[in-house]
């Protein structure tokens, strides 16, 4: 069965879809990806749903930080020791992810002066 998966981080800040082949990766693999990187996550759920959002959380920070496009990403996570692949082949296919857009304006200053 195909599950598509989509994440959505704050209002609309930041984005990831993936479609996941749960017939090539089953819980086993899910638990197997949870347990490589010792996560906290919720043992009461779905394993499958839980390793999604670590992915959509990887993801996002890597278009973020690498300034990375969809393609970018799934070539980067294809090499990435511990995740299984995100081009389809492994059961995980991204099938896009927005990176987080930091705004200046956003940005809160408090300055004070510092006595020596």
């Amino acid at each position: 069965m195909k599950k598509q998966y989509d994440f959505e981080y704050g209002s609309s800040e930041a984005f990831a879809s993936f479609e996941v082949d749960t017939e090539i990766f089953t819980e086993k693999e899910a638990q197997s990806f949870l347990n490589f990187f010792v996560w906290s996550y919720d043992k009461e759920e779905n394993p499958i749903d839980e390793a999604m959002r670590k992915y959509a959380i990887s993801v996002i920070e890597c278009a973020t930080f690498e300034d990375w496009n969809t393609r970018g990403v799934i070539d980067e996570f294809n090499n990435k020791e511990g995740y299984y692949k995100v081009d389809g082949s492994e059961g995980i296919t991204l099938k896009y992810v927005e990176r987080y857009e930091f705004e200046e304006e956003n940005l809160t200053i408090k300055v004070k002066e510092v006595q020596s």
